[in-house]
C-alpha cells in the first residue's frame, strides 16, 4: 500500500482497460493517477488494509470482499516502471527548507526583542513549536490524500478535496502568490543592500542581481538545486559568525547612535500590549514559514515518510542554532538601538560590507529554491495540456513538428517529474522561467519592497498556510483518527492564527 514507502525503483503490473486507448487515457483513475500512482493504487487494491480505494478517510466503511473489486472491467497488465535517480535524500531536503525558511529571517527576528524585550526569545520558541507542529499536521494531510488519491498531491490538491474545484484554485493562488511575493522581496533586498556597497543605481543592481541569478532557469531538478541550498547552508552559518564575532568583540560595544542606513519600523510606542505581541508572533512565524514548499518536497523525497521528522528537525534546529543565538546576542550587546537587518549597526565598515555582501548572497541563494516550484508550476501548465483534453499543448505541438532547437517531444510519460516537462525539454524550460525571472525584476524595481513591505505582504499568506490551512486540512482528511488533543490545538492554532494576521495588519496599517 502507499503508506509502505518504497524508496528504490520498482517495476509493478498496472491495471486497465483491455481496449485500445491512448497512454492519456489511463492516466488515471478521475484524473488523479500518474505512472506512479497507478502502481500505488493496485497495491492498495490487493492489500486491501485499508477501507476501499478512493474513499474518503474518517468514512467507516468495512471490508468487504466487494470492496477488493477494481472499479474497472476486467484489465490486462502493462508493466510500470518509476526511477528514484532524482529523489531528494534526507539531507538534500534539510538544505532545500533551511534555504527557504531563513530568507530575511536570520537578520530580522531580532526586531522581535526589541518591542517586547526578552519575552521575545519565549515568543520565537512556542513560534517554532507552533509552526513544527502545524507543518506535521500538513504532512498527515498528505499523506492520507496521497494514500486515497494513490498518486502524488499539492496544497492545491488538499484544497480541492475539502473544498472542491473553488478551494483548488484559492490554494493555489495562495501558494503560488507566496512564492512570488517571497522571490521578488529577496530579489529587491539583496539589490538595496548592494546599492550602498557598489554605489550604483538602485535600477542597475536589480539588472545586475537579475543577470546573477538568472543561471538557475538551467537548473533540471530540485536534486541539482540541493547544492545551491546546501551552499546556502553553508553561508548561513558564516553570516551568523561574522554578525557574533563583531557583536562580541569588544563585549561592550555600543551601536552606533545614527545609523549610516535607514529602516523603516512601525512604531509600537502607543500599540497595547496585544497588538505588539500579535505583531511580535506573526514576524517570528514569517521567519520560520516554510509551509508552502513542504508539499513539493514531500513529494521528491525518496523516503516521504521522513518528511515530518525533517521539517521538525529542520524548523527546531534552525531556531536553536541560528535564530536564538543571533537574537540573544545582538539584543544583549545593541538594546533598543537594534535595527533589522542587524548588519545596519556594525561600526566596522570593513566588517558591515563583508556581511552585507555575504547576507545578498544568501537572499538571491535563497531566491533559487523559492522561485523554483513556482517555475515548475508555470512551465508545466504552459507546456501541458489541460488533463483529459486528449490534445498537446502549443509547444508540445511545436516541438513535435521540429520547429524549437535542442527540444525532444515524446509521448510516453516522463520517468523524472521533475526533470522534464511533459517530453519537452531545455527551451520551454528555459522560456517559461525566464519569463519569470523577469517578471520578479520588473515588480521588485518598480515597488522596491523594503523587509516590512515583503513582511506585511506575506502576513495573510504565511497565516493562513502555516497556521489555518494544515489544522483544517487535518481535521477534515484525518479528523476521526486524531486524538482529542490534536483537535484542540487544531482549533485553537485556526483562531490565534487569525487573530494575530489581521491584529498584525491594523498595526502595520496605523503606523
Amino acid at each position: 500500500m502507499a503508506g509502505e514507502r518504497m524508496g528504490r525503483s520498482f517495476e509493478t503490473q498496472r491495471l486497465v482497460p483491455p481496449a485500445q486507448r491512448p497512454p492519456s487515457a489511463y492516466d488515471g483513475y478521475d484524473g488523479s493517477f500518474d505512472g506512479r500512482g497507478a502502481a500505488v493504487g493496485a497495491f492498495s487494491l490487493l492489500n486491501g488494509e485499508r477501507a476501499g480505494y478512493g474513499a474518503t478517510l474518517g468514512r467507516s466503511v468495512k471490508d468487504r470482499p466487494g470492496d477488493l473489486t477494481p472499479p474497472w472491467p476486467p484489465s490486462v497488465a502493462i508493466p510500470v516502471s518509476a526511477s528514484t535517480s532524482n529523489k531528494l535524500s534526507n539531507w538534500q531536503t534539510f538544505y532545500h527548507l533551511l534555504s527557504f525558511i531563513t530568507g530575511t529571517g536570520m537578520l530580522c527576528l531580532p526586531l522581535a526583542l526589541v518591542e517586547i524585550n526578552w519575552y521575545g526569545v519565549l515568543l520565537l520558541v512556542a513560534a517554532a513549536a507552533v509552526s513544527a507542529y502545524t507543518s506535521k499536521l500538513l504532512v498527515d494531510a498528505l499523506e492520507t490524500l496521497r494514500w486515497l488519491r494513490g498518486t502524488s498531491v499539492s496544497f492545491s490538491d488538499l484544497g480541492q478535496e475539502c473544498f472542491g474545484a473553488a478551494g483548488k484554485v484559492l490554494t493555489s493562488v495562495l501558494v503560488h502568490a507566496s512564492f512570488l511575493i517571497l522571490s521578488t522581496g529577496y530579489l529587491a533586498l539583496a539589490s538595496s543592500c548592494l546599492v550602498d556597497v557598489l554605489g550604483l543605481q538602485f535600477g542597475t543592481v536589480m539588472v545586475l542581481v537579475a543577470v546573477c541569478v538568472w543561471f538557475q532557469v538551467l537548473v533540471p531538478s530540485l536534486k541539482t538545486l540541493a547544492v545551491l541550498s546546501a551552499v546556502n547552508v553553508a553561508f548561513s552559518f558564516w553570516i551568523e559568525s561574522v554578525i557574533l564575532g563583531d557583536a562580541m568583540y569588544p563585549l561592550k560595544q555600543i551601536a552606533l547612535e545614527h545609523s549610516d542606513f535607514v529602516f523603516v519600523t512601525p512604531d509600537l510606542s502607543n500599540v497595547t500590549m496585544m497588538g505588539k505581541l500579535s505583531y511580535t508572533f506573526s514576524l517570528l512565524l514569517g521567519g520560520l514559514f516554510g509551509h508552502s514548499i513542504i508539499p513539493t518536497l514531500y513529494d521528491a523525497m525518496a523516503d516521504p515518510s521522513q518528511c515530518s521528522s525533517v521539517v521538525a528537525r529542520t524548523k527546531l534546529g534552525a531556531t536553536a542554532l541560528l535564530y536564538l543565538p543571533i537574537c540573544c546576542v545582538t539584543y544583549a550587546v545593541y538594546g533598543a538601538t537594534l535595527q533589522a537587518p542587524v548588519f545596519f549597526n556594525m561600526r566596522n565598515a570593513v566588517v558591515r560590507n563583508l556581511a552585507i555582501v555575504l547576507y545578498s548572497i544568501h537572499l538571491l541563494l535563497s531566491y533559487t529554491i523559492t522561485l523554483f516550484p513556482l517555475q515548475r508550476a508555470f512551465e508545466r501548465w504552459i507546456v501541458q495540456p489541460p488533463s483529459g483534453s486528449g490534445r498537446s499543448s502549443p509547444v508540445e505541438a511545436a516541438a513535435a513538428a521540429g520547429a524549437l532547437p535542442f527540444v525532444t517531444s515524446s509521448p510516453a510519460a516522463a520517468a523524472d517529474q521533475e526533470g522534464t516537462c511533459g517530453g519537452v525539454e531545455t527551451t520551454a524550460r528555459v522560456l517559461c522561467r525566464t519569463v519569470l525571472v523577469l517578471t520578479t525584476l520588473f515588480l521588485g524595481y518598480f515597488t522596491a519592497p523594503s523587509t516590512l513591505d515583503v513582511f506585511a505582504w506575506m502576513l495573510v499568506p504565511t497565516a493562513l498556510l502555516a497556521l489555518v490551512l494544515p489544522s483544517v486540512f487535518y481535521w477534515q482528511l484525518c479528523g476521526e483518527d486524531a486524538s482529542r488533543v490534536d483537535r484542540i490545538a487544531t482549533v485553537v492554532i485556526s483562531v490565534v492564527g487569525i487573530i494575530t494576521a489581521f491584529w498584525s495588519l491594523a498595526v502595520i496599517v496605523e503606523c
